[in-house]
């Protein structure tokens, strides 16, 4: 059996639309793995594309395209590793950083607004954890079966460990 999501399961998740779930494969943004009738085809989504999906959708008001797919590029780079959960995310000027500790951000931003003689623009994505915290939700509210078996997160549950609330 193949893992991952179907398309269902994914706009359940995610909160995406169909047509914007067919907008990502055909412009090559997400393109979910394909099985059986080419007219028709049983479509699959693995953990980091509906992760990817769902941050596409957080970021879509708030970031252009080509910062989003920054973004998307960085995830990818790293793996989608669970230690990013809790750091932040955020564009220094035109520069995207992973913000591990406050100190060595103000640095960054010091730094940055030397170069472009004090002015900055700081927007910040933020925690990748939330994009993640979301996801469980939706996975138990839309009761999506075996939800941890088929993410890459297998025993960590970011709804216990991120949520402070």
């Amino acid at each position: 059996m193949v893992s991952g999501f179907n398309r269902p399961e994914t706009i359940a998740l995610t909160g995406i639309s169909s047509s914007r779930l067919s907008y990502l494969d055909r412009t090559g943004l997400i393109v979910p793995r394909k099985f059986g009738n080419p007219k028709h085809p049983k479509v699959v989504y693995r953990w980091e594309q509906v992760l990817e999906i769902k941050t596409i959708e957080r970021l879509r008001e708030k970031l252009s395209l080509q910062e989003i797919r920054r973004v998307l590029e960085f995830l990818r780079a790293k793996n989608h590793k669970p230690d990013l959960f809790a750091h932040s995310l955020v564009f220094v000027n035109s520069q995207l950083y992973l913000i591990e500790d406050v100190k060595h951000f103000g640095l960054t931003v010091l730094e940055a607004s030397g170069k472009n003689k004090g002015q900055v623009v700081i927007r910040e994505v933020g925690p990748v954890g939330d994009v993640i915290t979301e996801l469980y939700r939706e996975a138990e509210k839309h009761q999506v079966l075996d939800f941890d078996k088929r993410t890459r997160l297998g025993a960590i549950n970011p709804v216990d460990k991120l949520v402070t609330n």
